[in-house]
């Protein structure tokens, strides 16, 4: 696929998703947080993560995170579509109820 060809997939793909957060013209803040990076060379291979299959598989939101779509020109200015992602608070507030009710069904004494 062209340059050319490849940035206007990208942007087809950015502009029909249905994601609420998206970010057109902006980078992610950090690439820690980075899932999936196309440049416009590469746009043929997030079109699959974009068909309706892929669409149930990667959604914009999982019980553990939140992702964000961003398009804008890399440091090379070729267009680049990136999937962040980041944590969601509430995921880390549950774990420590979640360890001691492990740890209280791991007791063996519980069990004879």
């Amino acid at each position: 696929m062209n340059r050319c060809q490849g940035e206007k997939t990208l942007v087809e793909l950015f502009e029909s998703s249905g994601w609420k957060e998206k970010y057109k013209d902006q980078s992610p803040p950090n690439d820690d947080g980075v899932l999936y990076k196309w440049s416009s060379a590469e746009a043929e291979y997030a079109m699959p993560f974009f068909s309706k299959t892929g669409q149930s598989i990667m959604t914009e939101e999982t019980c553990i995170s939140k992702r964000s779509l961003f398009l804008n020109r890399d440091e090379s200015k070729n267009l680049t579509l990136y999937v962040f992602e980041t944590e969601k608070e509430s995921y880390r507030q549950g774990i420590p109820d979640m360890a001691r009710e492990f740890a209280c069904m791991m007791k063996v004494d519980k069990l004879l």
